[in-house]
């Protein structure tokens, strides 16, 4: 079978032949521009769900062959250009040649550069964005070399370019750019030059506080910095003594969220001891400084509890007093009842003094 021919079998020892057409493409751009055309986006659709989306080569030309007629349609696509036509039908008859030819016009403009680390090399996958003040976004990243290009800048408009901070391939782990920004206005031609150094975070992850509390409390020697997992506070990732300075800092953390507070070793019935809770996420932030981390000490004055006093001797001790306080009333008592001085109440019985009996004498 020749390269333009299809055959089809028709019966046991028949076949039909039928020859393929080709459509050929030429893009040029307006009044002959000095400049080359880049590569086209040839996008051709026929009958029976028939697609094929090509690039245009060198000098904006390309051939579509091994066609079989029918009806199709072609649209060249290439952003910062306008085609003329826009799209083109062509009816293709078995074995035909068509010739389409596009004028291509420049609408937009590009913004070039190169994103490198402080050290000189090329940084790939770094997100690059250019943003007018009229909303219009455009977005790119750069590749193996370091390079980008910002496609679709409109003349006449101001863009800001930066390096955005989003989550891809080398973008994740970029802190800053140097410059942050730079502002543009688009003429009519590309713009070279907007290059940028980026700062890597570290792999290293640093946590820095300072404390507040009772600056003259006598057990400042007790009190311990603990910080535990966010995501398992039964986790407990590292423990040590509060510096004098009220100032701590700590390396090596895992890169996740993480809790801090200031615990004391003081007993509790001695003192009652509160502390702030502070969350961190070293996931975003490797090297962070947080504070101030706040902590309360109140004396419990109350130190001991009272012991209730033993009833039973309390009980006694009163009936003894009621019962001395009694003793003469107890007295007058008995002896207006019995008749008889009562004995004992003072100690002894008292005895009934006689007096003397004077005899006369007889003579």
């Amino acid at each position: 079978m020749q390269p333009s021919y299809h055959l089809k079998r028709v019966g046991r020892y028949s076949f039909s032949c039928q020859k393929l057409g080709q459509i050929s493409v030429r893009v040029h751009s307006k009044d002959d521009a000095k400049e080359p055309i880049p590569s086209v986006l040839l996008s051709l659709s026929g009958d029976d769900g028939y697609r094929n989306n090509s690039v245009s080569g060198a000098g904006g030309t390309f051939l579509f062959d091994n066609l079989f007629p029918g009806s199709f349609y072609l649209r060249p696509l290439l952003k910062e250009y306008a085609f003329s036509p826009a799209a083109q039908a062509i009816e293709l008859g078995s074995g035909e040649s068509s010739e389409i030819v596009f004028q291509a016009t420049r609408v937009a403009y590009s913004a070039t550069g190169v994103v490198t680390l402080l050290s000189g090399q090329p940084k790939e996958g770094v997100s690059v964005e250019a943003r007018s003040d009229s909303g219009f976004y455009e977005e790119s990243s750069t590749d193996s070399s370091g390079t980008y290009r910002l496609r679709g800048l409109l003349p006449g408009k101001t863009y800001t370019i930066r390096v955005a901070r989003k989550d891809g391939l080398g973008s994740s782990v970029i802190e800053r750019a140097s410059p942050d920004s730079v502002t543009i206005q688009v003429q009519t031609e590309d713009i070279q030059g907007m290059d940028f150094v980026v700062f890597e975070q570290p792999e290293k992850t640093i946590l820095s506080c300072h404390v507040e509390g009772q600056k003259m409390w006598e057990s400042h020697s007790k009190l311990l910095v603990e910080i535990r997992s966010a995501i398992d506070p039964s986790k407990i990732e590292s423990v040590f003594p509060l510096p004098l300075s009220n100032f701590f800092q700590v390396k090596d953390l895992p890169k996740s969220k993480h809790l801090v507070q200031i615990r004391s070793e003081v007993a509790a019935n001695a003192y009652k001891f509160e502390s702030d809770v502070i969350e961190v996420d070293l996931q975003k932030i490797s090297q962070i400084h947080v504070g101030p981390l706040r902590y309360r000490v109140i004396e419990n004055y109350h130190k001991q509890d009272l012991t209730p006093a033993p009833v039973f001797p309390l009980i006694a001790g009163v009936s003894v007093i009621a019962l001395f306080v009694s003793m003469p009333r107890l007295k007058d008592l008995y002896e207006t009842t019995v008749g008889a001085p009562a004995l004992g109440f003072n100690g002894a019985a008292k005895r009934e003094v006689r007096k003397p009996v004077v005899r006369k004498k007889t003579y």
